[in-house]
């Protein structure tokens, strides 16, 4: 009987097989070794590449506008100088082998930390906290931009050593440390490192060992809650609200929507620019700083909803008549997401006056610029924005209008005439042949044959 022989093993076999451990191997982790193995490799350093310069990123732009032929003007570039006041800093833990040690995470690199930073990070080496210290995962510094910071300690309090600890280090900062204002212990489920700009999903748990839940902004009397996303470097997004004021220049009468709006900084900014402002995000410590500036807005002409950006959202609001009006709208799109699918189509169906987009990601940008052309607005302003000096990120501000001319094409009077095309029709000429000369051609004109 014919017996198929059977392919012999390769190195590089990609089918996933089990394996028995061999004899005398490792003993199988427990559950607590496996998070703990797992932790150390997902706190490993990563490996420092080389930043990109302002020259460079300018570069990188221009590449781009002319590869995927993008209209419209590109204004000067936004950006600030870094103030190490106005930045968050962060003491994080890395793992060297067998060795553990805290250091300063610069929001940009080569800047001196601010003084306070600096007392914290010796102070957490000194022997009485060295439990704490071990137990020790991370402290984000948050700044409020007028040179006072609130804490976020991120610490596992397992024993009543680590716990003492931690109450030793609330009285040192209690004590010798006037320019923190708030600090919070906060744990994550699962155990990652916090990031206000992280995408990982995760429960995060604060309590409060002194002060406010919130901070105010650069001292506008806008404020924000201590868990909330903003960006680390805040000199330069200080001034964005006024930047985008001179890019619009709104009128009384026009409304404003802030999509993806976080504490609603910018419509706060702008709230005494416009005649109702509105902001949407789907974050419970968004919606609890938005309530808080809405209440402490000037004219009361701001409303916080809390949802997503979707299809069904842009429906209900703008099927309502006291949601008629001029609305500029604003999506400053997360990280390197883009809209959902159909938000360009209802976005435009709602006849807004003008359609902000900020993003990150350039492949993101030239999709939604070719959406939103197809819906029949028409790209007038690029602004690169670089706010955060030192990272090598920027992020660019389009600015749609409406396209009333008929210049992409999308006209309605050009729309109808175009369903019904009209050839020209013949026309015979009544003089016979005969009567011609022998030397007259029988050539129509030029508007003959146009008809």
């Amino acid at each position: 009987m014919y017996k198929p022989q059977r392919k012999p093993f390769k190195a590089n076999d990609r089918r996933e097989t089990p394996r028995r451990p061999a004899v005398g191997s490792r003993k199988p982790q427990t559950v607590n070794e496996g998070i703990e193995e797992s932790r150390k490799q997902q706190e490993k350093p990563a490996i420092e590449r080389a930043v990109a310069t302002l020259d460079d990123l300018k570069q990188q732009l221009n590449a781009w506008i002319e590869t995927e032929k993008i209209p419209g003007k590109v204004q000067a570039w936004y950006t600030a100088e870094a103030v190490p006041e106005d930045c968050d800093w962060r003491i994080t833990k890395i793992i060297k082998g067998a060795s553990e040690r805290l250091v300063v995470d610069a929001p940009v690199k080569d800047m001196k930390a601010p003084d306070v930073v600096t007392r914290i990070s010796e102070q957490l080496k000194k022997d009485h906290l060295r439990i704490f210290s071990k137990a020790l995962r991370q402290i984000c510094f948050r700044a409020t931009g007028d040179g006072r910071f609130a804490l976020l300690v991120q610490v596992n309090l397992r024993g009543r050593n680590s716990a003492h600890g931690y109450k030793t280090f609330i009285d040192f900062l209690e004590r010798s440390c006037p320019e923190i204002i708030s600090c919070h212990h906060i744990q994550c489920t699962p155990d990652h490192l916090f990031d206000p700009a992280g995408t990982t999903p995760m429960k995060v748990e604060a309590k409060s060992a002194f002060g406010s839940d919130f901070i105010s902004i650069g001292g506008s009397g806008i404020y924000m809650h201590v868990l909330d996303w903003a960006p680390r470097a805040r000199t330069a997004w200080l001034g964005l609200p006024l930047r985008i004021e001179n890019a619009i220049h709104p009128n009384q009468e026009d409304c404003f929507f802030e999509f993806y709006s976080g504490c609603s900084f910018v419509g706060t900014s702008l709230a005494n620019q416009f005649k109702k402002v509105a902001s949407l995000d789907c974050r419970e410590y968004a919606m609890q700083s938005s309530r808080m500036n809405g209440r402490n807005a000037p004219n009361e002409n701001m409303r916080f909803y809390r949802g997503h950006v979707d299809m069904d959202f842009f429906t209900k609001f703008f099927n309502k008549e006291e949601n008629e009006g001029r609305w500029t709208f604003y999506f400053n799109l997360p990280g390197d997401e883009s809209l959902p699918s159909g938000v360009e189509q209802v976005a435009a169906q709602s006849r807004p006056e003008r359609i902000l987009l900020q993003t990150s990601n350039l492949e993101v940008a030239a999709k939604e610029i070719k959406h939103f052309r197809r819906e029949g607005y028409m790209l007038r302003k690029s602004i690169p924005l670089y706010l955060e000096p030192g990272s090598g990120k920027f992020e660019i501000l389009f600015l749609f209008v409406p396209d009333r001319a008929g210049i992409l094409g999308q006209n309605p009077a050009q729309k109808s005439r175009s369903r019904n095309v009209q050839r020209p029709q013949e026309r015979v000429s009544r003089q016979n042949g005969g009567d011609r000369p022998h030397f007259a051609q029988n050539v129509p004109t030029f508007r003959q044959r146009k008809g």
